[in-house]
């Protein structure tokens, strides 16, 4: 019983260690931003966007052939993402942000459908996979070519310091860049060993086993765990007026998620046996999808939109702990 207090505590500190590093992160990031006239969106995008430990999660539950908990954990993920990352701080903030581009939904929707498609055929995954590991290339490339072009949006900032940021040492900024995510990623990964060990006492404890447990395992609590530092990351963008770095995170997350993750995680399970499940979460997650676009379409957030979202988180809990 003890190791369950045990897991507890660890999981507490590495949430500890993910909320004070993320300070120094956007901080840095948003004065490198400033002085080499990036687009915080894009940027956020390429930096926050990447999510080793959503990759690991779901690699290695392919490599263990738990192929519910790799694809669920990836569209999960997604789902929390939009939901409940965005409708905590929409309940206690009213944001204003610039309107996300029809690119980056398009890419979504696209790779959204490449992974439905992917339950259907025979070596579906593989095919989905390789489409999906193409796309993000596609993306990367487009963003890379746009990320000077869009420039940086003053509505994101607070310039009262400017003259100051411009005169730090951009080395320095790099570094506490690269450190400071690395301990966020590391917290991250504290978390999800700590929520792991936890399951495993708790099904221990309860005797709890079986496919049904696997899916909700994938959908609901890896993909919770590996959200915590996203959420944080955008509260703290709010409220040091960052928005623009925390907005392009989660997109460039979402893209992560359903392209780079997904395809290596498919390329290795090569195909899936169809479960209502993947469908329901799918399509929870076409439907928030187009909710959160026509909201991103607005460029501004506040509590009717945190109540619709948190609606969706709980459609989203009902319809995966209804399936054990």
């Amino acid at each position: 019983m003890w190791q369950i207090f045990l897991w507890v505590a660890l999981f507490i500190g590495g949430y500890i260690i993910i909320y004070f590093s993320a300070d120094v992160f956007l901080d840095n990031l948003k004065d490198l931003c400033i002085v080499y006239g990036l687009s915080a969106f894009i940027m956020g995008s390429l930096i926050i966007g990447i999510d080793p430990e959503e990759s690991v999660a779901s690699i290695m539950a392919s490599a263990n052939n738990l192929p519910y908990i790799a694809v669920g954990n990836v569209i999960g993920n997604s789902i929390i993402a939009l939901t409940l990352c965005f409708a905590i701080p929409a309940l206690f903030y009213r944001f204003t942000f610039k309107k996300i581009s029809a690119f980056h939904f398009i890419m979504i929707y696209a790779s959204l459908f490449v992974i439905m498609l992917g339950f259907f055929i025979s070596f579906g995954l593989l095919i989905a996979g390789v489409a999906a590991l193409s796309m993000y290339l596609i993306y990367l490339i487009r963003n890379i070519k746009y990320s000077r072009k869009e420039g940086v949006d003053k509505n994101g900032f607070d310039f009262k310091e400017e003259e100051e940021e411009d005169e730090k040492s951009k080395r320095k900024m790099i570094v506490f860049i690269i450190v400071s995510f690395a301990i966020i990623v590391g917290g991250g990964q504290l978390m999800i060993w700590a929520a792991k060990e936890l399951i495993i006492e708790i099904v221990t404890l309860t005797g709890i086993s079986g496919t049904a447990l696997e899916s909700v395992f994938g959908f609901v609590i890896i993909a919770f765990v590996t959200n915590v530092e996203e959420l944080t990351l955008i509260i703290k963008s709010i409220q040091k007026h960052s928005v623009e770095i925390g907005i392009g995170g989660m997109i460039g997350k979402l893209v992560w998620n359903l392209t780079i993750t997904f395809g290596i995680s498919a390329v290795i399970l090569l195909n899936i046996t169809f479960t209502w499940s993947l469908i329901w979460n799918s399509l929870i997650l076409l439907a928030v999808l187009t909710i959160f676009y026509l909201i991103a379409r607005k460029g501004k957030m506040g509590k009717i939109d945190g109540v619709i979202l948190s609606s969706f988180f709980v459609l989203f809990l009902i319809v995966n702990f209804l399936i054990i």
